[in-house]
């Protein structure tokens, strides 16, 4: 079996080799000024939808990132800046949001953007005119007045501080029907083609409106890689430039071929637990498996020390909203057989962790637990898919026992903790807390930030006392750019500035 991997690994190595060859010549010689330039990107996962309206898995969101812009972006400290929109004022009772939108600014089919381009956004979004919002963050909007062409008024039901990050979602060319099959946007790059399985190419935008941040290269290839070792493989050759997220062993293999930068990416990784699973519905089962499991080793193990035990759902990474539990549940094995005992389950656990099988440091992860657990009497089957279909099995339908993922971060503390609200769609694991609910309904609309904080810090306080599930760690991201090329930037979200990326010596 070993020999017949090496054979498989080294085919989809040449594989690859073979359609990325002349990339040296293409990305990195400067002498070639007039030959194609391309950026090569790896990535582990399909694009899961290229339609703004209906992405949802943040590597997706990523990638599209390049071609799409919001009214509002993120720099790398965290904060909001101007993107599509220049400048916002707010009410006093938080309710009415004034937008001053940039003139000047093309859609990539040479469209002039305007605010009825936003108005047709957040209309879909929120359901306004169709009565079937596409996000239930929208359904606060009440209405939207378009002042003029470059001045559009949105007002709200009611005060929801978090609405601000909101305006980080790409805007979209009113009445353009076909962004599923060819998406248009005002991004410094342009959608070129989409391959299932293989991979996406776009195509420098000339006529981008952040003149300074007109993009490097010519053309982005994003290719699909699941297989890890053909991934390495491919960077250490110089035939892939640059990959994010890469697990702390493989930065290790990395080193020599590229730069390598290692920060806190506002990442939760959880042991996610379906609340309406029969064992699970009983909170001594939760705490039970809250103790049996080490963070301490899958940190040393899966992230080789390279991250940041929790053990509630939020990252130190939003330093003024971060509630410091201390050591909330130390690994206590007997404790947790104590109390496997008191909810009935003496003689044992069984469930099955389904894991999206595209993420190696989600299956580490699990194998670990796995082994942890059985030394408290519990017994998981590990079941492991593809991410496209976890979207789908565990994330949408709540088909499952037990799942090990990570959540990205977000700006908004709101969006990050909110999706354990009893009526949100989004909450996976089925969690149900009046006191919870209250916390995050005050939160979204305390009028000062110190009562905002309060209120985000007792929600996790709530998440960890409840054992909602078990919260792990926040893994460092791991960023391998190769040698040669400069100017990637790290931020507190999942976000890559490709346009930026260029040769050192340019």
């Amino acid at each position: 079996m070993k020999r017949i991997t090496l054979v498989l690994t080294l085919f989809l190595g040449v594989l690859l080799l073979a359609g990325c060859s002349n990339s040296k010549d293409k990305a990195g010689d400067s002498d070639k000024k007039g030959e194609e330039n391309t950026l090569r990107v790896a990535m582990s996962t399909d694009i899961d939808s290229l339609d703004p309206f209906k992405m949802t898995a943040g590597d997706t969101e990523t990638i599209m990132d390049q071609v799409f812009d919001g009214l509002f972006d993120v720099d790398t400290e965290g904060n909001l800046i101007p993107d599509l929109a220049e400048s916002y004022s707010v009410s006093e009772d938080g309710k009415t949001y004034d937008f001053k939108l940039k003139k000047d600014v093309s859609f990539h089919d040479g469209k002039k953007f305007s605010a009825e381009d936003v108005l047709y956004t957040y209309d879909a979004m929120a359901g306004l005119t169709s009565k079937e919002p596409l996000s239930t963050k929208f359904s606060i909007i009440d209405k939207i007045d378009v002042i003029d062409e470059y001045n559009i008024r949105v007002h709200l039901k009611e005060r929801q501080n978090g609405f601000i990050y909101l305006t980080l979602r790409p805007i979209v060319e009113k009445d353009y029907k076909d962004n599923g099959t060819k998406p248009i946007g005002t991004g410094p790059y342009m959608f070129e083609s989409y391959t299932p399985g293989e991979g996406l190419k776009l195509k420098k935008f000339e006529d981008y409106h952040k003149k300074d941040h007109l993009a490097h290269f010519e053309n982005i290839e994003v290719i699909k890689i699941a297989d890890r070792q053909t991934m390495i493989m491919a960077l250490q050759s110089g035939d892939l430039d640059l990959a994010d997220r890469i697990s702390s062993e493989e930065a290790d293999q990395l080193e020599d071929a590229c730069t390598i930068e290692r920060f806190p990416q506002n990442l939760v990784q959880v042991m996610g637990l379906n609340n309406d699973f029969k064992p699970f519905q009983d909170k001594n089962v939760r705490l039970a498996l809250n103790y049996a499991i080490d963070r301490d080793e899958i940190i040393k193990n899966a992230a080789e020390g390279n991250a940041t035990k929790l053990f509630s759902s939020f990252s130190p990474a939003l330093k003024d909203y971060f509630e410091d539990l201390g050591e909330y549940y130390p690994h206590d094995a007997e404790k947790a057989k104590v109390l496997l005992k008191e909810a009935g389950y003496e003689n044992g656990l069984k469930f099955k962790m389904t894991v999206p099988s595209d993420y190696k440091y989600h299956m580490n992860t699990a194998e670990i637990i796995q082994a942890q657990l059985h030394k408290v009497g519990v017994e998981v089957t590990i079941d492991p898919i593809e991410f496209s279909t976890w979207l789908t099995k565990v994330y949408k339908d709540r088909d499952y026992e037990a799942t090990v993922v990570g959540f990205i971060g977000y700006l908004d503390p709101i969006q990050i903790l909110g999706r354990y609200t009893s009526e949100n769609e989004k909450n996976y694991i089925n969690f149900k807390s009046d006191a919870f609910d209250k916390a995050i309904a005050n939160a979204e609309k305390a009028s000062t930030k110190e009562e905002g904080i309060t209120n985000i810090k007792e929600a996790q306080r709530i998440l960890a006392e409840e054992a909602a599930s078990v919260f792990i760690a926040d893994p460092d991201n791991n960023q391998a750019l190769r040698k040669g090329l400069t100017g990637l930037n790290q931020y507190p979200i999942q976000k890559l500035n490709l346009e930026d990326v260029k040769l050192e010596n340019e």
